[in-house]
């Protein structure tokens, strides 16, 4: 199947997916989204084999079945946070204040009230609802997000869900001087710091013991802004319920050789994320080739 045909035919089945989840309550809802995840974790395979090598490099003391168990906890929640997505733009404003609760950890509060902020995320839980954060906190957050490559009808669909909860969404191809300009402007800026980045563009810093290619973005246009990076994520209490975290500002370094800042700040960055996927390791998206490829085996 061709590009265009797989375009259009996942647009009609989301479409039609979306208008079946506006019948059925929320624990129909939450029973389809984790048959729709177990169905993933036995249909893609070359995914499921990633996401258990990719455990088992963070996690080498659990066993190949422990590994699979979560492994399919996470397959389970992505199918989860699909539904969710879908079912959003028709969840009704007044319900906010009842599924989504905000917890703003010490100095979280004072950075916000600064002029601009990075608004530090990641693939976790379900990264894309806690947009809805514009929302709750009346303010404009504005979304750096990756394009569908060659899924136009796909891609426009996505960035719809997403604008529901309240984001501004721009191209990740956008210049790192042009999110400049969007923090400087008092805005807040949501960037997810966790994916793999091009080696032309990256630091190789630890994470679970591994060097990975990080992305310097997050490091850079705090340095060039001087605005406070505040990681954002969400827990998990229930379908469409979720406590919104924001924690305490990461202590970005700004003094010193420009290269070993860099490096520091990435590898904080890291060790955040780190220590959030090690409470709640069946949250993370695991099913991204995050460390170096090597032959990847399942158990």
């Amino acid at each position: 199947m061709n590009v265009f045909l797989l375009d259009v035919f996942s647009f009609v089945i989301l479409k039609f997916l979306q208008q079946i989840l506006r019948l059925i309550p929320d624990r129909g809802k939450k029973a389809l989204g984790t048959i729709l995840g177990r169905i993933g974790y036995y249909v893609l395979r070359e995914r499921r084999k990633v996401a258990i090598e990719n455990m088992r490099r963070a996690f080498k003391s659990l066993s190949d079945e422990e590994l699979k168990r979560c492994a399919k906890r996470v397959f389970e929640n992505l199918g989860i946070n699909l539904v969710e997505c879908l079912f959003f733009p028709y969840l009704k404003e007044s319900e906010y204040e009842k599924r989504f609760k905000v917890k703003v950890e010490d100095g979280a509060a004072e950075a916000l009230h600064a002029r601009g902020a990075i608004a530090l995320g990641f693939h976790f839980s379900n990264w894309e609802i806690t947009g809805v954060l514009s929302k709750l906190l009346k303010r404009e957050i504005v979304a750096i997000a990756k394009p569908l490559k060659g899924f136009r009808l796909l891609g426009r669909f996505v960035n719809q869900l997403r604008s529901k909860t309240g984001l501004s969404v721009i191209s990740n191809k956008e210049a790192v001087g042009e999110v400049v300009k969007f923090v400087r402007d008092g805005k807040i800026v949501a960037i997810l710091a966790d994916q793999r980045e091009k080696r032309s563009k990256c630091v190789y810093v630890d994470f679970f013991g591994e060097k990975v290619p990080t992305s310097k973005s997050v490091p850079l246009i705090a340095l060039r802004t001087k605005a406070p990076v505040i990681p954002i994520y969400s827990i998990r209490e229930g379908f469409l319920n979720y406590t919104i975290v924001l924690s305490h500002p990461i202590e970005i370094r700004r003094n010193g050789h420009l290269s070993s800042v860099i490096l520091e700040n990435a590898r904080k960055v890291n060790g955040f994320l780190e220590t959030l996927i090690r409470t709640f390791p069946e949250e993370w998206f695991w099913v991204h080739r995050r460390w170096a490829r090597k032959k990847v085996t399942e158990p």
